[in-house]
């Protein structure tokens, strides 16, 4: 458990001082959620959709949803990869993020 919170911590501290945003109090950003297997990570969405859905409609907020997701775990990706983690993508639009295993 102390693991799981330190890779919490530790990635947590990374992604702030890379300037991403953190889902925090309801807000838009990057959720991060601890787990036995490591940590999950997805984008929350919440002003920036409303706005683009009531712009264009259902199908094209759906459409930027998916785009924006994607730039924002590629960045994530390339990010946490650089400094040793490994990423995995897995399903409805979260990645794992854990440690390399010890040497």
């Amino acid at each position: 458990m102390e693991r799981d919170l330190e890779l919490l911590r530790d990635v947590r501290r990374l992604l702030t001082a890379e300037g991403f945003d953190l889902a925090e109090d309801g807000k838009e950003g990057l959720f991060l959620r601890a787990g036995p297997s490591g940590l999950w990570l997805r984008w929350r969405p919440r002003e920036l959709l409303r706005s683009v859905g009531q712009l264009h409609g259902d199908d094209a907020s759906r459409t930027e949803f998916a785009r924006i997701q994607a730039a924002l775990h590629t960045a994530v990706t390339a990010l946490l990869r650089a400094a040793d983690y490994e990423v995995t993508e897995q399903d409805e639009g979260w990645l794992l993020v854990t440690r390399p295993p010890a040497s």
